[in-house]
């Protein structure tokens, strides 16, 4: 199994927003989230996104610049730090990973 997810500005991930309830369920695989910008969702929780074998970050803009790179460096105060896989690959585009960012593990592409 693997998840494919996006990241906001506020480090929040798969309806998994900053200080809700919901980020310290660890008996259920669904929860209820507390109404955010509006809405009440239903989200995995943390021990159900830990069964991905993979996680794939999708993140453009530069509004993620912070976000991502707390995410990069493992920082488990965003909700998104705390999502665990056997293993990650992120996806940036320069407006959201930064010059510097967008070098770290970057390939060239393959070439004739």
């Amino acid at each position: 199994m693997s998840f494919t997810w996006a990241l906001g500005p506020d480090g929040r991930t798969a309806s998994l927003v900053p200080r809700d309830p919901v980020l310290e369920v660890s008996d259920q695989p669904v929860a209820l989230t507390a109404p955010y910008m509006g809405h009440q969702r239903m989200t995995l929780t943390y021990p159900a996104l830990a069964r991905a074998q993979q996680v794939l970050w999708l993140i453009t803009g530069a509004d993620k610049r912070e976000p991502l790179s707390r995410l990069v460096a493992g920082d488990r105060s965003i909700p998104a730090g705390r999502v665990e896989a056997a293993a990650s690959l992120v996806l940036a585009d320069v407006a959201a990973a930064g010059r510097d960012l967008a070098r770290v593990g970057a390939q060239p592409p393959a070439g004739p």
